[in-house]
């Protein structure tokens, strides 16, 4: 698989649309289904790039380079097209894989039961995060806190299975 990169109007685009939606919800009331739904949104979009291969680092990379990026530079205009150093690899294993393929399957249950202003922040969430997981510090950071969860909850359900 080759790597993605992203580009400074991709970086900038992926941040307005967090604010914006973090923005929008704290407006709107701070409700506690709207900030579930944006984390839980962020957070598969960003352990979707943090993967090193599968489908799921193909949408998100795909996402990123096709839509965010080349979005996110005509917005920004001259120079936007910049593009960040490269993410280095995250450490997740097949069971941080597994992990987030599950948390996916239960963001699309919860979908498939929200409302549309509810749907608008989980896509915001994943929107952003696939973006940003792309994003060396962010990557880093993720590196450190989310992937050992995430291996270790998908080597629990891996462990239970078998």
């Amino acid at each position: 698989m080759t790597a993605a990169q992203l580009s400074l109007g991709g970086l900038a685009l992926a941040v307005a649309i967090l604010v914006f939606t973090a923005v929008r919800w704290w407006r709107r009331g701070r409700e506690l289904p709207g900030v579930a739904a944006l984390v839980g949104g962020l957070l598969v979009g960003l352990l979707s790039a943090l993967c090193t291969g599968g489908l799921l680092g193909f949408a998100a990379r795909r996402l990123t380079t096709e839509a965010t990026n080349p979005l996110g530079n005509r917005l920004g205009g001259t120079g936007s097209d910049q593009l960040l150093p490269q993410a280095a690899p995250a450490g997740m294993s097949a069971g941080g894989g597994v992990a987030t393929t599950v948390l996916l399957v239960l963001l699309v249950l919860a979908w498939r039961c929200c409302d549309h202003q509810l749907r608008r922040q989980v896509t915001a969430g994943i929107v952003s995060g696939s973006a940003l997981g792309l994003a060396g510090g962010i990557s880093g950071l993720a590196a450190t806190t989310l992937i050992p969860a995430a291996n270790h909850l998908g080597d629990q359900i891996l462990a239970a299975l078998y």
